[in-house]
């Protein structure tokens, strides 16, 4: 976990920027291996994309509410299951383009979706206040929030403002 959270921001950047650059370039492609179009291999890429994306997001999460210097506690297993729901309806979203998860869960979509956007609420919020109540040293109010958590959902813009925050929070905590 200490690996990941050490990672500049334009490592992180760069590691999912790959992800979507293939999956664009396979969704452009008209191509088959092996019988599979280029379509089946754009969703599996852009399937792990999210996966890391959302890992980066857990890890992130994990880690500043396990210090003991953060005002803002959450329960840890939610935060693991709302970032699953949120990787698992993004996926089911990014399948829907190969027609195939309508004919494999045609009932279970419409709790996905509400399940999924509980997720997207609890972990970009609990992840933004852990971190705007450790710079602060007290429990930070919605006010002063809400732009990381903004900043945390619009990824390509925001690991360019979060991760040097991460970065500066966990050198002051090695430096103690």
């Amino acid at each position: 976990m200490e690996k990941i959270i050490r990672l500049k921001h334009w490592q992180v950047f760069g590691i999912v920027a790959i992800g979507y650059i293939i999956s664009y370039i396979l969704q452009s492609s008209n191509f088959e291996i092996w019988g599979i179009p280029s379509l089946v291999f754009a969703a599996i890429s852009t399937i792990i994309t999210l996966i890391l994306i959302f890992s980066w997001i857990m890890v992130i999460g994990l880690f500043l509410n396990n210090k003991e210097e953060n005002t803002h506690y959450f329960r840890n297993w939610v935060f693991i299951l709302s970032v699953c729901s949120c990787v698992v309806g993004y996926s089911l979203l990014n399948l829907e383009r190969l027609n195939i998860d309508t004919a494999l869960l045609p009932f279970w979509t419409g709790f996905f979706t509400t399940f999924t956007f509980w997720g997207i609420g609890y972990t970009f919020f609990h992840a933004a206040k852990s971190l705007k109540s450790l710079e602060l040293g007290r429990e930070a109010e919605f006010s002063e929030y809400i732009i990381d958590a903004i900043m945390l959902f619009a990824f390509p813009i925001g690991v360019w403002f979060i991760q040097p925050r991460i970065n500066r929070i966990l050198a002051k905590f090695v430096a103690i």
